[in-house]
C-alpha cells in the first residue's frame, strides 16, 4: 500500500535518477558510449511506461493513492497526486518517450551530441511527469519551469544560426510566460490562501459568491496571467510565435514530443485554472472560446500556405490546440448555463436540487449531456492529437534522414512505392482531419455537437422571458460552429497537400525521383516499429468509439464535481448517424475546395499571386510576422528605447537634486580667513612643530637651522586623507539615495496592490 501511494512520486523521480547513469557513461572512455546512452534512454522510458501503467491498474483495482508530499521545498513543499486524467496522460507521456527513444536510436546515431540530447530528454521526461502528477499549482509551476529550460536545449540542439534564433525566441517566451504564471500564483495565494487543487475550487466559489467584485476581478487577473504562460506552451494565439520555427529546427523526435506532450502541459494548466480558479464563469469561457477559434483558424490558414513539411505540421499542431481550447471554453459556458438555468450557485446545491425534485431532472440531464460532450471531446482530442502527431513528426524524421530537407519541393515524390509510409501517413493525416472511422472524427464530433447543442439551448432560453443573462448568444454560436467546420476543412486541405506532395506528385528532377523510388531501406526496423505502435490505436478509437474512446474519456474526467451527473450520458450517442456524419462531410467539401482553389490554383499555378519559380512556396504575407515585426520590435527595440529615455530622465533628476543640495543644504561655509593651504588644524600643528624645533636648536645652541616646513607636509597629508574619505562618503550617499528611491517605489507598489 505504501509503495502504491508513492508511485506517482517515483515516476517523477526515476528519470532524474537515470540522468546520473547517462552522465556516468559520458565520462567513460569508450567508443560505444553514445549507443549505451541511447539504450539507457530506451530502458528508462520503458520502465517509466510500466510504472505509469501500474498506477492505472492500482486505481482500477480500487487501491487508494493519497497525496504525497515533499515538505519544505520552496517553502510550500511539493505535492503529488493521482487521478484518472493524470493517469491517462502519465501513460501517454511515458509511451511517447518510449516510441521516440526507439526512433531516436537510429535518427540520432550520427549526431555529434547524442549524450547531451539523451540527458536533457530524461530531464524533460521527469519534469513533464511532475506537471501531470502535481497536486497544487506551486508544484506544477516548479516542474513547468524545469521543463521549459530543459526542452530549450532541444530547439538549440543543431547549433545553427536558425536553430539558435528559434531557441532564443522559445526561451524568451518561456521566461516571460513563467514570470506571468508566478505573478498569478502570488495573487491567487494572497486571495485564496492555498494553491492546492483540492482547496482552490471551494474557496474560489465562496469568494465569488460573497458579492465582492474586487475579489472576483483579482481572480480574473490571476487567471489571465497564468493563461499567458500556459497558453504560450500550448501554442495559443497570440503567444504562439515561438512554435513554427522551434518545431522546424528541433530534431524530429523532440518535435514529436513538443507537439504531442509538451503542448498538452499548457492545456492542462489552462484546464486547471478554468476548473478550480474560475469555475462556472461564462465570461472566462467566452474568452477561451474566442482564443480557441482564432487559434484553430489561423493555424489552419498558415498550414495551407506553408511550403515546408515540418512547418505545416507545426501550424497543424497550433490549429488542433485551438480545437482543444474551444472545448475548454465550451465547458465553462455550459457550466454557467447549467448553474444559471437551475438557479443554483454551487455544484452541491445543484445536486441537492435535483435529488429533492426542485429542478427538472430531464432538463438537467439534457444540459449535462451536452456538457459531457464538451468534456469528453476535449479529453479525447488531446489524446488523439498526441497519437497522430507522434506518427506525423516521426514520418517527417524518416523523410529528413533520406532527403536532409523539409521543403516540399525537395521531398516531392519521396513516398511513392513505399506502402508502409503510405499506410501510416494516411491513418494519421485522415485521423487529424476528422475523417469517419478514425480517431479524430470521434473527438471532433463530440466538440461539434456540444457547440451545436449549446446554440440550440441558447435559442430555447432566449425565447423564455425569465431566462437569466448568459455570456453567449445563438448567433455567436452559429458563427463558432461555421468556423469550427471551416477549420476542419483547412485541416483536410493541408493534409491533402502533404499527401499529394509525398505520394502522388513526382520530383521535378528525374534522377532524384529515381533515387527516391530505389530507396527500399529508407527506415530502420526500430523506427518503423515505433511509428506503427503510434498508428495502431488510430483506427480502433475511430471504429469502436463506444467501446474504446468513451471509456477512456470517462475514466480521464478531471474533477468537475458533476461526475455522477454525467454517468451514462453518452450511451445513446450514435457517432455514425447521418446527422453527425454531415459535419464531417461539410469539412471534407470545404477542404477539397480550399485545396484546389488555394494550393493548386493560387500557389502552384500562380493565378492570383505570381509564381515565376514554380513549385510550392510560402504565400503568407511576411509583414504579418508577429514575432519579427511585433514582439521582437517591441521587446528588443521599443522597450529598451523607452527604458533608456526613462533612465536618462531619472539620472538627470538625481543629478539636479544633488546640485541643488550642494548649493543649499551642503554649501561650503565661509572661513574667517583663508589659509594658503591645509586647514586650521594642520596649520596649528605644523606651526607648533616648527617652533618646538626652533626652540630645540636655541636651547642646544646648535647652528645651521633650516625650516622643515611641517605645515606644508601636514596640509598635503590631510588633503590626501580627507579627500579619500569624501570620495567614500559621496559614493555611499549616492548608493543610499538610490536604495531609498527603490524602497519608496516598492512601498508604493505594495500600497497599490493591497
Amino acid at each position: 500500500m505504501d509503495m502504491a501511494i508513492r508511485n506517482s512520486f517515483w515516476t517523477v523521480l526515476f528519470p532524474f535518477v537515470m540522468c546520473f547513469w547517462v552522465w556516468f557513461v559520458s565520462r567513460v572512455r569508450t567508443k560505444d558510449k553514445k549507443k549505451v546512452c541511447a539504450w539507457i534512454m530506451i530502458l528508462a522510458s520503458a520502465v517509466e511506461l510500466v510504472a505509469t501503467l501500474s498506477l492505472v491498474i492500482c486505481d482500477l483495482r480500487g487501491i487508494s493513492m493519497d497525496v504525497y508530499e515533499i515538505a519544505g521545498t520552496g517553502g510550500l513543499g511539493l505535492h503529488f497526486m493521482y487521478s484518472g486524467f493524470r493517469g491517462i496522460f502519465g501513460v501517454l507521456t511515458a509511451f511517447a518517450w518510449f516510441v521516440t527513444s526507439l526512433f531516436s536510436f537510429d535518427y540520432m546515431k550520427n549526431d555529434t551530441n547524442v549524450i547531451g540530447y539523451d540527458l536533457f530528454n530524461l530531464l524533460t521526461l521527469g519534469a513533464t511527469m511532475g506537471i501531470f502528477y502535481a497536486a497544487d499549482l506551486f508544484t506544477l509551476f516548479f516542474f513547468f519551469e524545469i521543463m521549459s529550460f530543459t526542452s530549450f536545449v532541444w530547439v538549440a540542439h543543431r547549433q545553427t544560426r536558425d536553430s539558435l534564433y528559434a531557441a532564443g525566441t522559445y526561451l524568451g517566451i518561456a521566461v516571460a510566460g513563467g514570470m506571468a504564471i508566478l505573478m498569478g500564483l502570488f495573487i491567487l495565494y494572497s486571495r485564496l490562501g492555498t494553491l492546492a487543487f483540492d482547496g482552490m475550487y471551494d474557496r474560489a466559489v465562496m469568494l465569488m459568491s460573497s458579492g465582492s467584485s474586487a475579489d472576483a476581478t483579482w481572480l480574473f487577473v490571476a487567471a489571465g496571467c497564468m493563461f499567458v504562460g500556459f497558453g504560450a506552451k500550448a501554442g495559443a494565439f497570440p503567444v504562439h510565435v515561438w512554435l513554427p520555427q522551434s518545431y522546424t529546427e528541433a530534431p524530429a523526435p523532440a518535435t514529436a514530443l513538443l507537439s504531442a506532450i509538451l503542448s498538452k502541459t499548457g492545456v492542462f494548466g489552462i484546464m486547471l485554472v478554468t476548473l478550480d480558479v474560475l469555475p462556472m464563469r461564462g465570461s472566462w469561457g467566452m474568452f477561451l472560446l474566442m482564443v480557441g477559434v482564432v487559434t484553430m483558424v489561423l493555424g489552419g490558414i498558415r498550414g495551407v500556405m506553408s511550403s515546408n513539411f515540418k512547418t505545416t505540421l507545426a501550424y497543424s499542431s497550433m490549429s488542433q490546440i485551438g480545437f482543444i481550447l474551444t472545448g475548454v471554453g465550451m465547458q465553462s459556458l455550459l457550466a454557467e448555463y447549467l448553474m444559471k438555468m437551475t438557479g443554483t450557485g454551487q455544484v452541491a446545491e445543484l445536486i441537492g436540487a435535483v435529488d429533492s425534485g426542485y429542478v427538472d431532472h430531464e432538463a438537467v440531464a439534457e444540459i449535462t449531456k451536452v456538457f459531457g460532450m464538451a468534456v469528453n471531446g476535449t479529453c479525447l482530442h488531446m489524446l488523439n492529437h498526441s497519437l497522430v502527431k507522434l506518427v506525423l513528426f516521426m514520418v517527417a524524421g524518416v523523410i529528413f534522414m533520406q532527403v536532409r530537407s523539409y521543403e516540399l519541393n525537395q521531398v516531392r515524390g519521396f513516398g511513392r512505392k513505399k506502402p508502409f509510409l503510405l499506410a501510416v501517413f494516411v491513418l494519421a493525416a485522415a485521423g487529424v482531419g476528422g475523417i469517419p472511422f478514425l480517431n479524430g472524427y470521434v473527438s471532433k464530433t463530440l466538440l461539434h455537437e456540444s457547440i451545436a447543442e449549446y446554440g440550440a439551448l441558447l435559442a430555447f432560453a432566449e425565447g423564455n422571458p425569465g431566462a437569466p443573462a448568459l455570456s453567449a448568444t445563438p448567433a455567436l454560436m452559429r458563427a463558432v460552429e461555421v468556423l469550427f467546420l471551416f477549420s476542419g476543412g483547412l485541416t483536410v486541405a493541408y493534409m491533402t497537400k502533404l499527401f499529394v506532395v509525398l505520394f502522388v506528385e513526382k520530383n521535378s528532377d528525374k534522377k532524384v525521383q529515381e533515387t527516391y523510388d530505389a530507396a527500399k531501406a529508407y527506415a530502420p526496423l526500430g523506427s518503423k516499429f515505433a511509428i506503427a505502435l503510434c498508428a495502431l490505436p488510430i483506427p480502433f478509437i475511430g471504429m469502436l468509439p463506444n467501446l474504446v474512446a468513451q471509456p477512456i474519456a470517462e475514466y480521464g474526467l478531471v474533477r468537475f464535481g458533476l461526475s455522477h451527473l454525467l454517468e451514462n450520458q453518452h450511451e445513446n450517442i450514435h457517432y455514425y448517424s447521418l446527422h453527425n456524419l454531415s459535419g464531417a462531410l461539410v469539412s471534407i467539401i470545404v477542404g477539397a475546395a480550399v485545396y484546389f482553389l488555394v494550393v493548386r490554383i493560387m500557389i502552384l499555378r500562380g493565378v492570383f499571386v505570381k509564381n515565376k519559380e514554380g513549385g510550392y512556396r510560402d504565400v503568407f504575407p511576411s509583414w504579418l510576422n508577429l514575432e519579427k515585426y511585433v514582439y521582437r520590435a517591441v521587446f528588443y527595440t521599443a522597450v529598451p528605447f523607452v527604458l533608456g529615455i526613462i533612465s536618462r530622465i531619472l539620472d538627470s533628476i538625481v543629478d539636479t537634486a544633488v546640485v541643488i543640495l550642494r548649493k543649499t543644504v551642503y554649501s561650503d561655509r565661509a572661513l574667517p580667513y583663508e589659509l594658503p593651504e591645509g586647514n586650521r588644524v594642520t596649520h596649528r600643528i605644523g606651526y607648533t612643530m616648527e617652533r618646538v624645533r626652533l626652540l630645540y636648536y636655541a636651547v642646544m645652541r646648535k647652528e645651521g637651522y633650516e625650516p622643515k616646513n611641517y605645515e606644508h607636509k601636514l596640509a598635503m597629508k590631510g588633503t590626501d586623507i580627507f579627500e579619500n574619505l569624501r570620495i567614500i562618503e559621496r559614493s555611499l550617499s549616492f548608493g543610499l539615495f538610490m536604495f531609498c528611491v527603490g524602497l519608496g517605489l516598492t512601498m508604493m507598489y505594495l500600497l497599490m496592490v493591497n
